[in-house]
C-alpha cells in the first residue's frame, strides 16, 4: 500500500509539475483600440492577426468614429485612437463635442495613408473636372451638373455623417475647412454614402477610393488627390503594449497609394 501511495503520489507532482506552467502562465496583454472605421477597414480588418502576433498582444477593437476615438483615448477607455485625418483637424471635429478635454496631450503616430475620391451615378457623364471644380460642387456653388457639361440634373453631395475623418480630410485639404453644401446628405457609413449614389443620377459621394472601385461606380478624376493619413494616437508618450501596436501595424500594413 506504501508503495502504491507513493508511486501515486510521484505521478500526481509530475502531472502537477507539467501543467503548472501552462496554468500559471500569464494571459496575453490586451490592448484597447477605438476610433476611425476607415482605419479599421484599412488596417485591422486585413493585418489584425499579424499584428498581434508580431506585437506579443491581443487588440480589444471598437470602431466608431475617429473623434470618438479621442475622446474615449482621453477619457480612459482605451489605450489608442484610431484616426483617418489630421490629428489637428480631428481634434477641432472632437471639440465641437467636448470642448475642455487635455488635447495638447495628443500624440499622432501615422501607419499608411489612402485615397479619397468623388462618386458620380454611371449614367453621369461628367468624370474629369478640375480640383477647383469638385471643390465648388461639395460647397454647393455649382448646383446643377449642366454647368459642367453634364445632364440637366441638381447636384447632390452625399458624405458620412460628422465626427468621421473622410469628410475632415476633404475639408481640410480641399475646402479649406469650408462646409459642405447646406442641403448635403448626410449618412452614417461610407458604404451606404455609395448606395445612395448609385440610386441618384445627380449624386456626388465622398468615399475611399477602393470603395468606389468596389461598388463599380464612376470616379471624378482629378489632377490632385486628397490624401487620407490613418494613425493611431495616444494620450502622453505610448506605452510599452501601445508601442508594440504601432510598430508592428508600421512593419505589415507598409504605406500603399493608388
Amino acid at each position: 500500500m506504501t508503495s502504491q501511495f507513493l508511486r501515486l503520489s510521484l505521478l500526481l507532482s509530475l502531472i502537477a509539475a507539467t501543467a503548472v506552467p501552462g496554468h500559471a502562465a500569464s494571459p496575453q496583454p490586451v490592448v484597447r483600440v477605438q476610433g476611425a472605421t476607415t482605419f479599421h477597414a484599412e488596417i485591422l480588418v486585413p493585418y489584425r492577426a499579424a499584428i498581434e502576433k508580431s506585437s506579443g498582444r491581443l487588440l480589444d477593437v471598437v470602431a466608431n468614429k475617429s473623434s470618438w476615438g479621442l475622446l474615449a483615448l482621453l477619457e480612459g477607455r482605451a489605450d489608442l485612437a484610431m484616426i483617418s485625418a489630421p490629428l489637428d483637424a480631428e481634434i477641432a471635429a472632437a471639440r465641437l463635442i467636448k470642448p475642455d478635454s487635455p488635447y495638447e496631450a495628443l500624440q499622432e503616430f501615422k501607419v499608411r495613408s489612402t485615397r479619397i475620391a468623388f462618386a458620380v451615378h454611371t449614367q453621369n457623364p461628367v468624370t474629369k473636372l478640375s480640383f477647383e471644380s469638385v471643390a465648388k460642387l461639395l460647397k454647393g456653388e455649382i448646383a446643377n451638373w449642366k454647368d459642367l457639361g453634364g445632364p440637366d440634373v441638381p447636384v447632390l453631395v452625399v458624405a458620412v455623417k460628422e465626427g468621421g475623418g473622410t469628410v475632415v480630410a476633404v475639408r481640410s485639404q480641399m475646402l479649406g475647412d469650408a462646409p459642405l453644401a447646406p442641403n448635403a446628405v448626410r449618412i452614417e457609413s461610407a458604404k451606404h454614402v455609395l448606395k445612395v449614389v448609385s440610386q441618384e443620377p445627380g449624386a456626388i459621394g465622398i468615399a475611399q477610393l477602393s470603395l468606389i472601385r468596389e461598388a463599380r461606380l464612376h470616379e471624378v478624376v482629378t489632377e490632385r488627390h486628397v490624401e487620407q493619413p490613418l494613425s493611431f494616437v495616444t494620450s502622453g508618450p505610448p506605452s510599452p503594449g501601445a508601442m508594440a501596436i504601432i510598430e508592428a501595424a508600421r512593419l505589415v500594413a507598409a504605406d500603399e497609394r493608388d
